[in-house]
């Protein structure tokens, strides 16, 4: 699944600094090499991008410092 957002993830990691400075703690619709907009919450920004993009895969990412992994147990 991280192979779909690569390009995605690639945007952010170069807006990083950027964004850390104009936006932190805000959410980042991301789609291709473009940052699309700065969200208040998560909600917004996934409406947005299913809004501009119907159908299509959009990346929304915390603007945050450190990564915090988030482990989620597989299903049996």
């Amino acid at each position: 699944m991280a192979a779909i957002f690569e390009r995605e993830i690639a945007t952010y990691e170069r807006e990083k600094k950027r964004l850390l400075g104009e936006a932190l703690g805000k959410f980042a619709l991301i789609k291709g090499d473009d940052v699309i907009g700065i969200y208040e919450s998560q909600n917004d920004a996934i409406d947005e991008g299913w809004r501009r993009f119907p159908g299509e895969a959009t990346l929304t990412k915390r603007i945050v410092e450190v990564e915090i992994p988030v482990h989620i147990p597989r299903a049996t």
